[in-house]
């Protein structure tokens, strides 16, 4: 064989090599793809809009009765009867010292009553252990929920349960010695306590110890011409007319959201009676509130009034707020945007693979988002059913008829 032939065979088998792998390479890419799908899967997607807002509340302010040093009988956001004493006043500081040792012992006596109620010989420690755990955990989910109220009243059961455990530890069986013992100790204490103004509920409702100033200018009087120009003078006045105040009262059983909202999100607000509303930086939990209104004031701003009858000590003190509102939740089949297509006669819907074979099946969403559409199911009349393996990216796809 001539140099020349070498060369020719050599240049042959390099050309049919390269063939092979383009042809390669091409089917490959064929295979590759040809077909590529997506599970029509089940989803809820929610409708949300977020708008800055202030809450609008029928409240009575607490006065001071007198001077000296305040100490509050109830809790934040407790519930108090019309007359009820909130608050005492104490002049002597060893006075408010011995007022405040009486309420100690009374929450351990009533924390070892709650604890002891519990246990037929008050010596079963595995008993004690399970409740010291429910008690935490129970705890640990109203902070999360944001009802601190509910918190602390775990945090007393918690602590009356710690107590027992470690006078069952210490071998104390004698429980009825040691609530005669923390009794006495309350009684020689009350007996050194004398004096002291009081400061009373003006009204029934919820209690709330800190005013901004706003108690009497953001009330439910002004629903019927609220502005938004109204609520920002609001908001930026001094809070003079709260000057002695030491708390308020929410007098009434409801409170209010004013959100400002745009022309698009009013117009989609009016068509609902009920909308769900989140407040992130309050509650963990969302609330459930009746759209009572939205309006134009005389400026052209839109206005929502929510109103609710939900309560919570976070609640009852935030006054200016930002909002998340659900407007709806729209449960159906995923659709990615690159499965919908429209077929020959101009009909939109996916082309699914069933077996060996792609069928066209008609889509109709009723919701979407930036990267998938929200179907209806309609196994009946030929469409999508749960699990439908959509077609997203194929070539000529309205040529295929069979897979191969």
């Amino acid at each position: 064989m001539t140099q020349k032939q070498v060369f020719t065979s050599a240049a042959a088998l390099v050309f049919a090599l390269l063939v092979v792998c383009y042809m390669g390479y091409q089917v490959a890419v064929n295979l590759s793809e040809k077909i590529i799908t997506a599970d029509a899967v089940s989803v809820a997607v929610e409708d949300v809009i977020s708008a800055d807002g202030v809450f609008i509340r029928s409240e009575r302010l607490v006065y001071a009765e007198a001077g000296g040093s305040v100490e509050f009988l109830v809790e934040e956001g407790a519930k108090v009867a019309n007359g009820q004493q909130i608050a005492g006043f104490f002049n002597d500081q060893s006075q408010l010292a011995l007022y405040r040792q009486s309420r100690a012992l009374e929450q351990q006596i009533e924390s070892v009553k709650y604890a002891f109620s519990h246990m037929a010989d008050g010596s079963d420690s595995v008993k004690l252990d399970s409740l010291i755990k429910m008690n935490l955990l129970t705890m640990g989910d109203k902070l999360d929920r944001g009802a601190l109220s509910q918190a602390e009243e775990y945090a007393a059961k918690l602590d009356a349960v710690i107590v027992q455990r470690g006078a069952a530890q210490n071998g104390q069986t004698d429980y009825a010695s040691i609530l005669a013992d923390l009794e006495s100790q309350k009684a020689a204490v009350d007996a050194q306590i004398w004096g002291g103004a009081a400061a009373l509920a003006p009204t029934g409702g919820y209690f709330v110890g800190s005013v901004d100033g706003l108690e009497q200018t953001l009330t439910p009087e002004i629903l019927e011409t609220i502005s938004a120009r109204q609520i920002r003078q609001a908001l930026e006045q001094p809070a003079a007319q709260s000057d002695g105040a030491i708390g308020k009262v929410a007098d009434d059983y409801q409170w209010y959201f004013a959100a400002f909202v745009d022309e698009e999100q009013a117009d989609r607000l009016r068509k609902l009676d009920r909308a769900t509303l989140r407040f992130h930086q309050l509650l963990a939990e969302d609330v459930v509130c009746r759209i009572e209104s939205v309006r134009q004031d005389e400026d052209g701003q839109w206005i929502a009034l929510f109103c609710s009858d939900y309560m919570n000590v976070a609640l009852l003190r935030a006054r200016d707020q930002q909002a998340d509102i659900v407007l709806q939740t729209y449960s159906g089949l995923k659709v990615p945007k690159e499965a919908l297509r429209q077929n020959a006669e101009g009909q939109w819907g996916a082309y699914c693979l069933e077996g060996a074979r792609v069928v066209f099946k008609p889509v109709s969403w009723i919701f979407q988002t930036e990267t998938y559409y929200v179907a209806e199911p309609d196994a009946e009349k030929g469409g999508l059913t749960l699990y439908d393996k959509m077609v997203v990216k194929a070539k000529n796809i309205e040529n295929i008829k069979v897979v191969r």
